[in-house]
């Protein structure tokens, strides 16, 4: 039976320099979503988590040609996290199994409510095992069906404010006084927020003005039949300079004794883009070979077996050193690290004028190097690149 139209691939956008930060793999067919099959059977709680971690693994075998670069984002029932969880880790290893080169997205597991069943306790020591096993964690429709409580204990790499959220967000006081309280939440744990089912400019303003960094819906990107990141971009009539223009008052009018959602100032987080990472045992083929796969990379980090970063490949330099003479001779088969420098490495926490500043304040010959962020463990979880920092730093009301 053909898969074809099974599933899509819908990409999430960084908001602020309009790049792709993740592609979630949607159910297209109705006869793969679980909440359907629940309606229309007599399973109970285990059979439904069997069923969807079954889904989710075909979902993730479904396509092909992904970018290693941005990762995947999977759906599973908080059910199924709970009851069915060791199947679930059998995603990354299927699909290792299927891709001959062995470079696999980063894949992160977009939790949802529970159908029937998910005790926190028992939540807890889920995601706690999951995340043990290397996926990152994700909570869908956290005002449906997860308590800000949880999300502060339990601080998943991501949350989605589901779509009908957003699309009263505009015009409804009381969705403003949700959205806020998540968001403030959020940023109080270190939790990045993510907007679902943009649909139109006003939806994108509001999302903007609570500060929610990332989004993804219908007036950003349409789902893709293949997985691919190639040509999206954030339409240039939706990217910050030309809602700078526009006040908050405009999309979304007060009522008397109502606070405005503040601007916010971004955080390299905010700003972060997937780094194009290789083992530290790399050859310097191997990194030339990722370049040309990825040519809008204008780096390569390496990493050690822990996910910490140990050498920087900029692109320009590296490329000038293999193809000087003799030198894809005398490097190609040699490890990319004798050619890689010390990574410029920093905080996740620190806002665009900081990082800016950090860059100015070393060897002036690498002040245009992509930083490499780090999280509390010095683990890599991307880069930004100083363009985007000098456009953030002269755009942000609160760096004037």
């Amino acid at each position: 039976m053909s898969d074809h139209g099974r599933f899509t691939f819908e990409p999430l956008l960084n908001l602020v320099n309009g790049r792709p930060v993740g592609m979630e793999v949607r159910r297209a067919q109705a006869r793969d979503q679980v909440q359907v099959v629940a309606r229309q059977s007599v399973w109970g709680t285990r059979q439904l988590a069997e069923f969807d971690s079954g889904i989710a693994i075909a979902s993730v075998l479904a396509g092909t040609g992904y970018d290693a670069t941005v990762p995947l984002h999977v759906d599973v029932l908080a059910d199924t996290v709970v009851t069915a969880r060791r199947r679930v880790t059998q995603l990354r290893s299927s699909l290792q199994k299927r891709e001959p080169s062995g470079f696999t997205p980063p894949i992160l597991l977009e939790i949802n409510p529970a159908l029937s069943a998910a005790p926190p306790d028992a939540l807890a020591e889920g995601v706690a095992e999951l995340r043990a096993d290397g996926f990152g964690i994700g909570f869908d429709a956290v005002s449906r069906g997860f308590g800000l409580d949880l999300v502060a204990e339990l601080e998943p790499d991501l949350v989605k404010i589901d779509p009908g959220l957003v699309a009263r967000l505009p015009h409804t006081p009381r969705a403003r006084t949700v959205v806020q309280a998540l968001v403030e939440v959020c940023h109080a744990v270190g939790v990045r927020v993510s907007a679902t089912g943009v649909s139109t400019p006003d939806q994108l303003a509001a999302v903007r003005d609570h500060g929610v960094p990332w989004a993804q819906g219908p007036l950003l990107a349409e789902p893709r039949r293949r997985p691919s990141t190639s040509g999206i971009l954030l339409p240039v009539e939706l990217m910050p300079q030309a809602h700078a223009s526009r006040q908050p008052s405009q999309h979304a009018p007060a009522t008397v004794g109502q606070q405005q959602p503040q601007q916010t100032r971004h955080t390299l987080a905010d700003l972060a883009q997937a780094a194009v990472a290789l083992p530290e045992t790399a050859t310097a083929e191997k990194v030339r070979q990722a370049l040309a796969d990825h040519p809008q990379a204008g780096s390569v980090v390496l990493l050690d077996a822990n996910g910490r970063p140990t050498g920087f490949l900029d692109r320009n330099r590296f490329m000038l050193a293999i193809s000087g003479p003799f030198g894809r001779a005398l490097y190609a088969n040699r490890p990319a690290m004798a050619l890689a420098e010390q990574p410029r490495t920093i905080p996740t926490t620190v806002d665009a004028r900081g990082a800016l500043q950090y860059c100015l304040s070393g060897d002036r010959s690498r002040s245009y190097d992509d930083l490499v962020l780090l999280d509390g463990n010095r683990v890599c979880i991307g880069i930004v690149r100083v363009t985007d920092l000098v456009q953030e730093a002269a755009g942000s009301p609160s760096a004037a």
